[in-house]
């Protein structure tokens, strides 16, 4: 470095003056260009640390890789400026002039990577998934990812407002008084984000779970600080705000073990009660063979004797709560309860018409 030093103060004036141009051109191009180079050494250090890093290190490394890059071409642009001779302006009328925009510049390219490295919040979370079951619900995380994300914002923007000078103390001695006032004019807000981070703390749904909210049901996709996304089973994006949700009954079927399936039969009254008999035990054995069904509730017996004929009460509980195989399971027994009919000589009973005379 000294020898450097010494090289530039034995050269004359126009010496000096090419050397900063070509010092200056050798700088920006290196800025412009060099995006590859400075991508390929953070991909090449995150890879040769990935073994030995930690998973919280690596996302940092991740989250930094981009705002990186990015200041090391914004270094590289302003050391062109400083090496370039301009007589005009000084080197230390440049550093005034360009000190708040490079901190501004900082602490924005810092935000960035927190921004990205918002994942950590999940990895922290993860530790105590024991105890706050989030290998199942990811709802908690997401949340606070979002709230994570939210307070770098925040952080971010009143430290550059400081950087040019603004007085930030009195703008948040200020927010106080204006809070107060914005508090009063948006109550539905602040009941929608109240709401939020109950539905967050006592999560009667997750993430991707399949809900019915009054009348509208389908699978959560996101809940935020505002309102909950569902999309419905055709496909439609329906955004509920979350005062309204918590002001729902909410059915969560995806916490359901199994469907019930429940349904009668009507039977002429001159069918003999040997083959009545023999429908209803063969309809029980063939149930419980399925594997669609838990044997254990499984229910054929004669429900009622009425106008219309007798009735048979099959009621079971599917094995599954998925509804579309839910819907398989009960086309494949409404199918083998005709079956049976059928091949027990028995019947299905028609409902009584009435004939009137004038």
């Amino acid at each position: 470095m000294d020898a450097l030093i010494r090289f530039f103060r034995d050269l004359s004036p126009q010496q000096l003056f090419w050397a900063r141009v070509v010092l200056t051109a050798a700088l920006g191009l290196a800025a412009l260009f060099g995006t590859r180079a400075l991508h390929g050494l953070t991909a090449l250090l995150t890879r040769k640390l990935r073994p030995y890093a930690p998973r919280w290190m690596q996302i940092l490394f991740e989250g930094f890789d981009a705002p990186l890059v990015l200041l090391g071409r914004a270094v590289l642009v302003y050391a062109a400026l400083l090496a370039f001779p301009m007589p005009l302006v000084d080197t230390a009328t440049l550093w005034a002039v360009l000190t708040p925009f490079v901190k501004a510049a900082a602490v924005l390219l810092i935000a960035w990577g927190m921004w990205r490295s918002a994942p950590l919040c999940r990895l922290l979370f993860s530790s105590a998934g024991d105890r706050l079951d989030l290998e199942t619900n990811q709802t908690l995380a997401h949340f606070f990812e979002n709230l994570f994300r939210f307070i770098v914002a925040v952080f971010a923007v009143l430290i550059v407002l400081d950087c040019f000078g603004v007085p930030v103390a009195s703008l948040v001695a200020g927010a106080g008084i204006v809070g107060l006032a914005v508090s009063l004019a948006a109550q539905s807000t602040l009941s929608n984000l109240i709401a939020g981070i109950t539905l967050v703390v006592e999560h009667p749904f997750a993430i991707g779970d399949y809900i019915t909210l009054g009348s509208f049901e389908g699978t959560v996709e996101d809940i935020t600080f505002r309102s909950t996304r569902i999309r419905t089973p055709d496909q439609v994006v329906i955004t509920v705000e979350n005062a309204k949700v918590c002001s729902e009954y909410i059915q969560n079927g995806s916490q359901r073990s199994s469907r019930l399936l429940c349904y009668t039969l009507r039977v002429p009254y001159e069918t003999p009660s040997p083959a009545l008999d023999a429908l209803c035990d063969d309809i029980a054995a063939r149930f419980s063979a399925d594997p669609g069904v838990n044997p254990q509730n499984l229910i054929v017996g004669l429900d009622s004797i009425g106008e219309d004929g007798i009735r048979i009460l099959i009621r079971c509980w599917t094995s599954t709560a998925d509804y579309n195989e839910y819907l398989r399971t009960r086309d494949r027994l409404h199918r083998l309860t005709l079956r049976l009919v059928q091949e027990h000589g028995c019947a299905l009973a028609y409902p009584p018409v009435s004939v009137k005379t004038l």
